[in-house]
């Protein structure tokens, strides 16, 4: 017996030694150097190339863009006047769903962050459900809900829906920077006699300045990129990515090329704009009127306040986002589903191109996001870093079916060649804008640790990649998990870039929009509530998450 102790200990001891020499050799700076390089080739590759090709193809292709869309034979510049009125509904309808959008997210918000009730946790959830629910599902629900009250689908209509699914964005980073910010100068300002109004607008709304203008610019990229839910309550309305959708399959290009360019140096700009200038701007609201704000903080208008702001966000936003479920008839969805045409099978094929999807995306996100991160966090590359940290952003920022587009131009026959419209160029899609949603996370984690453990151990003379397998990585461990959540389902709520380079292969989303336009409803009923309940399911994993690993 202590023979076979005495021979498993050295067993393990000769294991050991092997992992500490294969550590050893792999923490050379040549391996180290490498691993960088393969991740910022990958990160150009998939994110940064398709963008710069399709303006390069923009530029080199100038005279058949001139041609088809500014100067056809039959037409003239009809096409560029169908544009331009495109991206004017586009910006238009945007503008509208920010503007309500903050009206209600402030109050909501607060609430949020501020406020102690039974029941706040479920609404918090609630609140960020619809982004965890694909768009087509959500814009089939609005288009059933406020069909009962004569609003069919056209303008009026696709405002309630951006609005709808524009909105948790907004409250989302309001809500970061307040759950971020001690409420000492609010609650010292109160002491000496400040109103309630007078504290808000003077400290609480200038602490709140660079998440207001991060989550209203998100906002208004969201909605500008909006696909899945616009196609189902658009009536013959177009919007911006309506038309790429439109030009993409009747195989025009060149004005697909210019709508997508568009947009994405909108959206650039847009990114930029958050990263350099949002510390610059103040909001110029300092002088104080005392007794008029007295009267305005008085708790009968704050009551009335809360009570109109939870109205609003039940009736406007929760309802119509989930009404869908009330429409849900046993019978007639199983008998539609199982009828001819086998609806269930192509349920079930969806389904699981949409889990082998979101699951080969979080596989490949977290193979050169932890390096990414890595990069971000602790190499020593002066403005290099920053860039590449700006660069993060952009799939976020970007209009999904621009995006889509961009990398069927780039990877596609049209460009080299290598993937056709199918499984693959949809994963290659779903791994693109997904990907900051991995990194981030695990930047939040690193730049929250206490780097002297890892210090130490280097110190004692454990090589980097040992520190980073006994320290670093269980120490994200918490940012990995919420990071493959998100990607997961982002992944799986995804409809317009999917659209755009999806060949025959149809995912969960794009297949309700496919049964609303069949009038198959009861199927398109169905498969909604399936991806409801996954969504509601990832997102308070997600949270119980974010409660165990603490800050991201």
């Amino acid at each position: 017996m202590l023979a076979k102790l005495n021979k498993q200990k050295k067993t393990n001891g000769n294991q050991l030694s092997l992992s500490l020499r294969v550590d050893k050799l792999f923490s050379k700076p040549l391996y180290r150097k490498i691993l960088d390089a393969i991740t910022i080739v990958f990160f150009f590759l998939i994110i940064i190339g398709p963008i710069i090709n399709i303006f390069s193809t923009i530029f080199i292709n100038t005279s058949s863009i001139d041609q088809t869309v500014f100067n056809d034979p039959l037409l003239g510049d009809l096409k560029w006047q169908r544009i331009l009125e495109a991206l004017g509904n586009s910006f238009f309808i945007a503008t509208v769903a920010v503007i309500f959008d903050l009206i209600i997210a402030f109050p909501t918000a607060i609430i949020l962050t501020r406020y102690n009730f039974r029941g706040k946790k479920i609404l918090d959830a609630l609140v960020d459900l619809p982004m965890a629910v694909p768009t087509s599902t959500l814009g089939f629900s609005l288009m059933l809900f406020w069909g009962i009250f004569g609003i069919v689908p056209g303008f009026e209509l696709i405002i309630l829906g951006h609005i709808v699914f524009t909105f948790p964005y907004i409250v989302r980073n309001m809500k970061i920077v307040l759950e971020k910010t001690d409420t000492l100068y609010e609650d010292a300002a109160r002491t000496l006699g400040a109103s309630g109004i007078t504290v808000f607008r003077t400290i609480t709304l200038p602490m709140m300045k660079e998440g207001i203008i991060a989550g209203a610019i998100l906002s208004f990229t969201r909605s500008l990129g909006e696909t899945g839910a616009t196609i189902i309550i658009s009536g013959l309305v177009e919007t911006a990515p309506i038309l790429i959708v439109g030009f993409r399959r009747q195989l025009d290009l060149p004005s697909a090329s210019l709508v997508a360019a568009i947009l994405i140096l909108v959206s650039l700009i847009l990114l930029f704009s958050i990263k350099f200038f949002t510390r610059k701007i103040g909001f110029p609201l300092k002088k104080v009127i005392p007794k008029l704000e007295k009267k305005l903080s008085h708790k009968y208008l704050r009551h009335f306040r809360d009570i109109a702001t939870m109205g609003i966000l039940i009736i406007m936003i929760l309802i119509p986002a989930f009404y869908v479920i009330t429409q849900f008839s046993g019978g007639s969805a199983f008998e539609e589903l199982g009828g001819e045409d086998q609806k269930w099978v192509f349920l079930y094929k969806s389904m699981i191109y949409s889990i082998q999807i979101g699951a080969l995306a979080v596989a490949i996100n977290i193979v050169f996001g932890i390096p990414f991160a890595y990069i971000i966090t602790r190499r020593k590359w002066g403005k290099v870093i920053t860039i590449l940290d700006t660069l993060l952003d952009i799939p976020v920022a970007i209009p999904s079916a621009a995006l889509g587009f961009a990398l069927f131009l780039f990877w596609g026959p049209a460009g080299l060649g290598l993937l056709t419209p199918g499984f693959l160029m949809i994963l290659f899609v779903h791994i693109c804008f997904t990907f900051p949603y991995m990194v981030r996370p695990i930047i939040g984690v690193l730049e929250g640790s206490n780097r002297g453990v890892e210090e130490a151990a280097r110190t004692l003379g454990a090589c980097d990649l040992t520190v980073f397998r006994r320290i670093t990585l269980p120490n994200i461990k918490q940012g990995i998990i919420a990071g493959a959540i998100m990607v997961f389902t982002r992944s799986l709520g995804e409809t317009g870039a999917t659209i755009v380079v999806m060949g025959s292969v149809r995912t969960v989303p794009v297949l309700i929009v496919d049964w609303v336009e069949a009038t198959a409803w009861q199927s398109a009923v169905f498969a909604s509530i399936l991806v409801i309940i996954f969504g509601a399911f990832l997102i308070f994993a997600l949270r119980a998450v974010k409660k165990k690993g603490g800050v991201f």
